[in-house]
This record gives C-alpha cells, structure tokens and sequence, in this order.
C-alpha cells in the first residue's frame, strides 16, 4: 500500500537507535552528512534538520537505503555536516570506477572545485594503480632522480636540509632563526624592564639608577637605544650611554658608535667617545671612516673629531681625503618687492623644507656648490700625524703620507 509507513522498532549495531522504514519515498537524499557514534561507528546520509529539533532527545538522519534512523544524542560523538560541493563529490566518488582515467577525471573536479585534499587522495590512488604514472607524480610533486620518484620533501631532506616554519632550511640556519626568536624574546623581556626602571627613576633615583648601571646582557643594547630615542631628559639620557658603555659586547660599540655622530647633545657625543677610545675598535674607526663621506659637513666634522680621539693613524689617507668637502646650498631667488613666493631649502645639516618670502614667482631658487674646509677633520690629522701641520693644503699632505709610506716600506726590508 501507498504512502504506509511501516515502524520496525529493533537494535543495529548501536543500542537505543530507532529504525523506522519508510516506504514509497521517491527523493535521493544527498548523503552529505555523517553522525560519528560514541561506539566508534558511523552513520551516512541526510541529517533531517527540519524534523530534528534543537533540543530534541534524537537525530533523525536519511541513509542511502531511505531508511530514517532515529538516534538517541547521547549516542552521538560529533555530527559532521557537509557542504554543498562536498556532498555532490561523495555522490560522484560512489559513481566513479576504481581506474586511472576514472580518478584522473576526478581529481580535475576536485581542482576545479577547490578540493584540494579529495584531489590528492585520488591522484595518490593513481599511482597505486599505475605507479610510474608520470603526470600523477608530477601533479603530486614527485620528480625522478636516477631510476627513483622522490618529493621534493625527500629530496630536500637527502641534502640535508630542514623543513622549519614553512621553510627548508640547513641544520645551521634553522639555529642561527632559533637563537633570533630567542634573543627577540628577551630583547622584548628588557624592553619591559627597562621602562619600569625609567617610570620610577623620579620616585627612587639611587636605587633605579644602580640597578640601570648593573645591565650587562648584550640583549639589552636595543631596548636601551630605543629607549633614549624615547627619553627627553638629557641626564637620564647620558645615564643610559653609561649603561651602554657598561655592557662588553661588539652591539654596545656599534651603538655608541651612532650616537658619537649623530647625537645632538655635544656631551652626550662626547661621553661615547670616552668609552669607545680605549677600545681601540677596528669596526668603530670603519664606521667613522665613513662617516667622512656624509653629505652633511657638520657630520663629516664630527667623524673627524671621533678619528681623532680613537686615535688610528689608518685613518690618515680618509681624513686627507675629507680636509676640504664640497656641499649643495639652496640659495632663495630675488623677487619683485611686495610679492609673497614658496620654494624649498635645505640646509648644511641635510634637512629640507619649504620657504617663504618677497619676490615674484618668475626669479626661480639657485642651487650652488661649496667646498667647504673642515677643521675637525683637520685637528684630527695633526693629531694622528704626530704634529705635522700643512693646513688645508692636500697635495702637501698627500706627498707627506706617500713619503710616511715609502720611509716604512725601506725599513721593513732592512
């Protein structure tokens, strides 16, 4: 008979599972979901989610058969729903036959529905079938080394590398990443420390200042030199170049070597200095070296300055070089009186910037070259020359220090 729905009441596999048969349903159900049991089992279909409640006691789920189960929650693990794709992918597998060009066909459907792991499985199945399928082992990454498929993996791994984050990497490098992280994790711990000493300097000065001067960690030579660009207070500040000057490490140099140069407070330049000439760093005198070759001559005056107390005559020729250093100026144009006119400017100190003032717009600014004398630079090499003296004469000191040369040369060979 028609539309007469005939219960079965029994026990499959799963106790407290009600099996209700139901007859003349003409409907595919889409067998896109699956109820995983508390047993370890699992039951495939159509979970009826407008027959199931939320808070009902059971789920009802259409299997492949018609058959509708009616399954106690408290028998139920997880209920994994399917999409839409994914539902149509199941109905396609259960179609395909069990061949090459059957899963080839497949996996094209897979790619074109953004199916990446069902692709990968069926391409894998190819091989399985056809091992030496060379479009299989292409799509899945293998490549053939002599008479072998490898992945790349494998590949990689035969020469010795790692895989570290996404990464292939050799053993040394994959160290050198690890001892990064964890220096940046305990740069950011002294980023921490050192702002809680600085807030309470004020409340405690003597107790926060000793505990400042008792860094040493090189790992705290970033922390404290963002800290200073930070700070406002000049005092505290030279407190902090103490504390840089405390801590043995070629960072520490590195960073009072900046601020020797670049500091705006003469004796905070000044008190780097003090802790870097007795070092007598090769590293340091490279770094004012080049300094010579600023393009600000205030700058290029203040490497000559740091040269001469480090106190290396291998800075002589560089210094030589930079005794008279040529600048751009930017010169205003004249303009008719009463007009108001715009340009930009910059200085010997290498900032820009717009300018106003009198004049018509047709008289346009005037960029001009100076050369520029540099007596820093200049008491930098009477120092390191022992005394000589040719002022800003190059050529004069150039045969000087090409007869220095040639006087060491001869004695070498004595």
């Amino acid at each position: 008979m028609k539309n007469i729905r005939h219960i079965l009441t029994t026990r499959r596999l799963v106790s407290g599972i009600l099996v209700a048969w139901i007859a003349g349903v003409t409907s595919v159900p889409a067998f896109a979901d699956t109820i995983v049991l508390n047993s370890g089992g699992q039951v495939t279909g159509e979970v009826l989610a407008e027959e199931t409640p939320h808070n009902a006691e059971a789920v009802r789920i259409r299997t492949k058969d018609n058959i509708v189960l009616s399954v106690p929650r408290e028998e139920i693990a997880e209920i994994i729903r399917l999409s839409p794709v994914e539902a149509e992918y199941e109905q396609l597998k259960a179609q395909t036959p069990d061949t090459v060009d059957g899963h080839f066909k497949l996996a094209d459907w897979c790619r074109d529905h953004h199916l990446p792991e069902q692709r990968e499985l069926h391409l894998r199945r190819i091989i399985e079938l056809d091992p030496d399928n060379a479009r299989a082992r292409a799509l899945l990454g293998y490549q053939k080394v002599g008479n072998e498929w490898k992945t790349r993996d494998e590949i990689m791994k035969s020469m010795g590398y790692v895989l570290y984050k996404g990464r292939w990497m050799l053993p040394q490098q994959v160290q050198l990443e690890q001892e990064k992280e964890q220096q940046s994790a305990v740069q950011r711990e002294w980023a921490q420390k050192i702002h809680r000493l600085l807030t309470r300097l004020e409340a405690d000065p003597v107790g926060t200042e000793h505990e400042l001067r008792s860094i040493k960690d090189p790992a705290a030579v970033k922390p404290l030199v963002l800290a200073m660009k930070d700070e406002r207070r000049d005092a505290v500040r030279l407190l902090m170049v103490d504390v840089l000057g405390g801590i043995s490490s070629p960072e520490a140099l590195r960073a009072l070597a900046v601020i020797a140069i670049e500091d705006p407070v003469e004796e905070i330049r000044l008190r780097a200095l003090d802790f870097l000439a007795p070092t007598k760093s090769g590293e340091v005198v490279s770094y004012f070296v080049s300094r010579l070759k600023d393009k600000d001559n205030i700058i290029v005056n203040r490497a000559g300055e740091a040269l001469k107390k480090m106190g290396d005559p291998s800075a002589i020729p560089a210094l030589i070089d930079a005794l008279i250093t040529r600048h751009k100026f930017v010169i205003p144009g004249r303009r008719p009186p009463g007009a108001i006119g715009a340009g930009f400017s910059s200085s010997s100190t290498g900032q820009s910037g717009m300018t106003f003032g009198a004049g018509g717009g047709g008289d346009s600014t005037k960029i001009i070259e100076r050369a520029i004398p540099n007596r820093s630079v200049l008491e930098a090499l009477v120092e390191l020359s022992g005394g000589k003296n040719f002022s800003f004469d190059v050529r004069l000191w150039k045969q000087w220090y090409a007869e220095q040369k040639r006087l060491e040369a001869a004695k070498a060979l004595q």
